[in-house]
């Protein structure tokens, strides 16, 4: 599972914490109960927070990208209070980073995610760089036995739709035997459509895209690109997959694995593609 621009009252004067691998993952065990004046004060929480860190889009850039939430959603199964919620910032219209953000056992927790095909973004708390990788944040790959992307916006769409239902995602989860393996479900419509004119200025070779995601209950464990990459003659669809928990996952195209990601991932740094800050909840 799983296991952002200035800060806001309702959580005072503690240092942000920086979760690393061996840091509780959201599913190792239920939170207490919840009332719900308690779960209004989280939600209102949650989303005042969207706003609490400036994402850029390179070093040096002057405006920070706007945030957009693409899903609110919750874990029943795992014991969650109140709502998450994903949003996405993206540059020219394509997006660049995404985070889910959670409560969990006393921490409100965002876990940040680059989609990036290069290592330029930067994530600012009051001027300071709490979140910079130096790798790319996605890798990507052509989808196998594709069609031709369509003429229009609303085949593309019909098209990408159609590749998403041909994927597979299983969360391995946490275990060294596997046991906690879940197979995820693909929510039917893309958590975000690329703004195809404004992300052909920013790449004259992408021509349309969007973001899906493969959820546990409507909690999103795993994102996929797709894309339509080319030149006006030569355009082909491609793919690629980012993780949005700690546990393990692997991803099939009609059953051939084509991508796995690791259980605790070692890295999550702030030069890492993912990294998850936490700050203490009031008491």
């Amino acid at each position: 599972m799983k296991p952002i621009r200035r800060l806001v009252i309702l959580i005072a004067g503690f240092s942000i914490a920086i979760v690393t691998a061996v840091a509780p993952a959201r599913s190792e065990g239920p939170p207490a109960g919840d009332d719900s004046q308690e779960t209004k004060k989280l939600n209102d929480l949650i989303e005042s927070s969207i706003d609490w860190y400036e994402v850029l889009p390179e070093v040096g850039a002057k405006t920070a990208l706007r945030p957009q939430p693409v899903l609110r959603w919750r874990n029943v199964a795992r014991g969650q209070e109140g709502e998450a919620m994903m949003v996405v910032w993206a540059d020219r219209g394509r997006p660049e980073v995404f985070a889910s953000i959670y409560q969990w056992v006393g921490y409100l927790c965002q876990e940040f995610g680059s989609l990036s095909r290069a290592a330029r973004l930067v994530t600012r708390d009051k001027g300071s760089v709490v979140w910079a990788p130096n790798v790319a944040g996605v890798e990507f790959k052509p989808v196998p036995d594709a069609p031709q992307p369509a003429e229009t916006p609303a085949g593309r769409l019909r098209q990408m739709r159609s590749i998403a239902e041909r994927v597979k995602a299983t969360m391995t989860g946490w275990k060294g035997d596997n046991s906690d393996r879940e197979e995820l479900r693909l929510l039917p419509r893309p958590l975000f459509r690329y703004d195809a004119t404004e992300a052909r200025k920013g790449s004259p070779s992408l021509i349309d895209g969007a973001l899906f995601a493969f959820v546990m209950g409507t909690d999103p464990e795993v994102v996929m690109l797709l894309e339509a990459v080319g030149s006006e003659n030569d355009v082909a669809w491609q793919y690629a997959f980012a993780r949005a928990t700690s546990g393990g996952l692997e991803a099939r195209f009609d059953n051939a694995t084509v991508w796995t990601a690791e259980k605790f991932p070692a890295n999550r740094n702030s030069t890492a593609p993912q990294l998850t800050v936490r700050r203490p909840l009031e008491p």
